[in-house]
Protein backbone atom coordinates (compact mmCIF):
# COMPACT_ATOMS: atom_id res chain seq x y z
CA UNK A 1 0.00 0.00 0.00
CA UNK A 2 1.02 3.47 -1.03
CA UNK A 3 3.29 5.13 2.45
CA UNK A 4 1.26 8.55 1.45
CA UNK A 5 -2.45 6.71 1.68
CA UNK A 6 -1.23 5.37 5.38
CA UNK A 7 0.55 8.52 6.45
CA UNK A 8 -3.04 10.62 5.22
CA UNK A 9 -5.07 7.86 7.23
CA UNK A 10 -3.51 8.11 9.90
CA UNK A 11 -3.63 11.63 10.13
CA UNK A 12 -7.67 11.19 9.34
CA UNK A 13 -7.65 9.11 12.45
CA UNK A 14 -5.94 11.28 14.92
CA UNK A 15 -7.83 14.32 13.67
CA UNK A 16 -11.17 12.71 14.21
CA UNK A 17 -9.94 11.04 17.41
CA UNK A 18 -9.35 14.81 18.34
CA UNK A 19 -12.61 16.21 17.71
CA UNK A 20 -14.31 13.17 19.47
CA UNK A 21 -12.47 14.11 22.43
CA UNK A 22 -13.18 17.99 22.01
CA UNK A 23 -16.92 16.63 21.98
CA UNK A 24 -16.73 14.50 25.10
CA UNK A 25 -14.71 17.12 26.78
CA UNK A 26 -16.25 20.01 25.98
CA UNK A 27 -20.31 19.13 25.54
CA UNK A 28 -22.20 21.69 23.77
CA UNK A 29 -24.06 24.13 27.08
CA UNK A 30 -27.82 23.73 26.26
CA UNK A 31 -29.04 27.03 25.75
CA UNK A 32 -31.14 29.01 28.47
CA UNK A 33 -34.84 28.36 28.44
CA UNK A 34 -35.55 32.08 30.00
CA UNK A 35 -35.54 35.51 28.52
CA UNK A 36 -31.72 35.82 28.22
CA UNK A 37 -30.10 39.71 29.42
CA UNK A 38 -27.54 39.52 26.65
CA UNK A 39 -24.86 40.76 27.56
CA UNK A 40 -25.88 40.54 31.39
CA UNK A 41 -26.94 44.13 33.53
CA UNK A 42 -25.69 44.58 36.97
CA UNK A 43 -28.90 44.05 38.87
CA UNK A 44 -29.90 47.24 40.61
CA UNK A 45 -29.97 47.29 44.27
CA UNK A 46 -32.61 46.89 46.27
CA UNK A 47 -32.71 48.19 49.89
CA UNK A 48 -35.86 47.56 51.63
CA UNK A 49 -36.91 47.33 55.46
CA UNK A 50 -37.79 43.96 56.61
CA UNK A 51 -40.49 42.97 59.01
CA UNK A 52 -38.74 42.63 61.50
CA UNK A 53 -36.76 46.05 61.10
CA UNK A 54 -33.30 45.04 59.99
CA UNK A 55 -32.33 46.33 57.03
CA UNK A 56 -32.75 44.20 53.45
CA UNK A 57 -29.98 44.93 50.29
CA UNK A 58 -30.02 42.63 47.81
CA UNK A 59 -26.30 42.81 47.20
CA UNK A 60 -25.82 40.79 50.67
CA UNK A 61 -27.46 37.96 48.39
CA UNK A 62 -24.29 37.85 45.82
CA UNK A 63 -23.25 34.17 46.06
CA UNK A 64 -27.35 32.48 45.57
CA UNK A 65 -29.21 32.72 42.71
CA UNK A 66 -32.01 35.20 43.09
CA UNK A 67 -35.34 34.90 41.30
CA UNK A 68 -37.42 38.17 42.29
CA UNK A 69 -40.94 38.89 41.75
CA UNK A 70 -42.83 42.04 41.99
CA UNK A 71 -46.85 41.62 43.31
CA UNK A 72 -49.19 42.15 46.21
CA UNK A 73 -50.76 40.59 48.13
CA UNK A 74 -54.41 40.92 47.89
CA UNK A 75 -53.95 39.80 44.13
CA UNK A 76 -56.71 36.97 43.32
CA UNK A 77 -54.69 35.30 40.76
CA UNK A 78 -51.06 36.26 38.86
CA UNK A 79 -49.21 36.71 42.34
CA UNK A 80 -50.28 33.07 44.08
CA UNK A 81 -50.30 31.23 40.99
CA UNK A 82 -46.21 33.14 40.34
CA UNK A 83 -45.54 32.19 44.30
CA UNK A 84 -46.58 28.51 44.01
CA UNK A 85 -44.81 28.03 41.09
CA UNK A 86 -41.60 29.54 42.68
CA UNK A 87 -42.15 27.14 45.77
CA UNK A 88 -42.90 23.91 43.60
CA UNK A 89 -38.82 25.01 41.82
CA UNK A 90 -37.46 24.88 45.69
CA UNK A 91 -38.82 21.39 45.98
CA UNK A 92 -37.72 20.48 42.15
CA UNK A 93 -34.34 21.54 43.11
CA UNK A 94 -33.80 19.23 45.94
CA UNK A 95 -30.15 19.52 48.09
CA UNK A 96 -29.50 22.75 45.22
CA UNK A 97 -32.60 24.70 46.64
CA UNK A 98 -30.14 26.30 49.24
CA UNK A 99 -28.44 28.05 47.02
CA UNK A 100 -31.51 30.08 45.45
CA UNK A 101 -33.08 33.17 47.47
CA UNK A 102 -36.46 33.95 46.21
CA UNK A 103 -37.28 37.44 46.57
CA UNK A 104 -40.85 39.32 46.57
CA UNK A 105 -41.55 43.36 46.58
CA UNK A 106 -44.96 44.63 46.53
CA UNK A 107 -46.08 47.07 44.10
CA UNK A 108 -49.06 47.74 46.53
CA UNK A 109 -47.62 49.33 49.86
CA UNK A 110 -50.77 51.30 50.51
CA UNK A 111 -51.97 48.26 52.07
CA UNK A 112 -49.14 45.58 52.21
CA UNK A 113 -46.83 46.39 55.10
CA UNK A 114 -43.52 44.76 55.79
CA UNK A 115 -45.23 42.39 58.58
CA UNK A 116 -48.21 41.61 56.00
CA UNK A 117 -45.83 40.76 53.22
CA UNK A 118 -43.88 38.29 54.69
CA UNK A 119 -46.56 36.59 56.17
CA UNK A 120 -47.74 36.25 53.48
CA UNK A 121 -44.96 34.71 51.42
CA UNK A 122 -44.23 32.36 53.86
CA UNK A 123 -47.53 30.87 53.48
CA UNK A 124 -45.66 29.21 49.77
CA UNK A 125 -42.03 28.96 52.29
CA UNK A 126 -40.62 30.58 55.44
CA UNK A 127 -37.65 31.14 53.29
CA UNK A 128 -39.05 33.41 51.02
CA UNK A 129 -38.65 37.40 52.01
CA UNK A 130 -41.37 39.72 51.10
CA UNK A 131 -40.65 43.14 51.08
CA UNK A 132 -42.15 46.67 51.35
CA UNK A 133 -41.65 50.26 51.81
CA UNK A 134 -43.40 53.57 51.36
CA UNK A 135 -43.94 55.01 48.12
CA UNK A 136 -40.40 57.18 48.09
CA UNK A 137 -38.41 53.95 48.27
CA UNK A 138 -40.44 52.04 46.12
CA UNK A 139 -40.65 53.45 43.09
CA UNK A 140 -36.89 53.99 42.08
CA UNK A 141 -37.19 49.92 42.41
CA UNK A 142 -40.18 49.37 39.68
CA UNK A 143 -38.55 52.15 37.82
CA UNK A 144 -34.84 50.22 37.87
CA UNK A 145 -36.51 47.10 36.71
CA UNK A 146 -38.90 48.47 34.69
CA UNK A 147 -42.19 47.16 36.42
CA UNK A 148 -45.21 48.64 35.43
CA UNK A 149 -47.74 49.37 37.94
CA UNK A 150 -51.10 50.79 37.96
CA UNK A 151 -54.22 50.94 40.61
CA UNK A 152 -57.31 49.95 39.22
CA UNK A 153 -60.35 51.72 41.12
CA UNK A 154 -62.76 50.50 38.44
CA UNK A 155 -62.22 46.74 39.14
CA UNK A 156 -62.47 45.70 42.33
CA UNK A 157 -62.54 42.01 44.14
CA UNK A 158 -63.60 40.69 47.78
CA UNK A 159 -60.28 42.31 49.10
CA UNK A 160 -60.92 45.80 47.79
CA UNK A 161 -59.39 47.50 44.75
CA UNK A 162 -56.70 45.40 41.77
CA UNK A 163 -53.02 46.35 41.30
CA UNK A 164 -52.45 46.16 36.99
CA UNK A 165 -48.62 45.51 37.39
CA UNK A 166 -45.66 43.54 35.06
CA UNK A 167 -46.03 39.58 35.98
CA UNK A 168 -42.47 38.17 35.29
CA UNK A 169 -39.75 36.61 37.41
CA UNK A 170 -36.30 38.09 37.21
CA UNK A 171 -33.07 35.51 37.09
CA UNK A 172 -30.39 37.57 39.17
CA UNK A 173 -27.45 35.34 38.92
CA UNK A 174 -24.30 34.57 42.01
CA UNK A 175 -22.53 37.47 40.42
CA UNK A 176 -25.15 39.67 40.43
CA UNK A 177 -25.93 40.15 37.50
CA UNK A 178 -29.39 40.23 36.09
CA UNK A 179 -29.52 37.63 33.83
CA UNK A 180 -32.52 35.67 32.30
CA UNK A 181 -36.37 36.74 32.81
CA UNK A 182 -39.98 34.41 32.82
CA UNK A 183 -43.11 35.51 31.95
CA UNK A 184 -46.51 34.82 33.73
CA UNK A 185 -46.72 31.04 33.40
CA UNK A 186 -43.36 29.43 32.39
CA UNK A 187 -43.26 26.29 33.24
CA UNK A 188 -41.23 25.38 36.27
CA UNK A 189 -39.27 22.91 34.38
CA UNK A 190 -37.84 25.93 32.14
CA UNK A 191 -37.26 27.76 34.90
CA UNK A 192 -35.09 24.54 37.06
CA UNK A 193 -33.80 23.84 33.59
CA UNK A 194 -31.70 26.99 33.67
CA UNK A 195 -31.18 27.17 37.25
CA UNK A 196 -28.99 23.98 36.98
CA UNK A 197 -26.88 25.43 33.72
CA UNK A 198 -25.97 28.19 36.35
CA UNK A 199 -25.31 25.71 39.06
CA UNK A 200 -22.49 24.03 36.91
Amino acid sequence: MNTRVIQVGLGLSVLIGVVMAAVLYFPKTEPFRGTLYDPALPAPEIELTQDNGSSFRLGELRGNVVLLFFGFTSCPDVCPTTLSELRKVNEELGKDAGQVRVVFVTVDPERDTPEKVQKYVSIFNPAFVGLSGSMEELEPVWRDYGVYREVDEVTSSASGYLVTHTARVYLIDQDGNLRLSYSYGTPTEDIVHDLKILFK
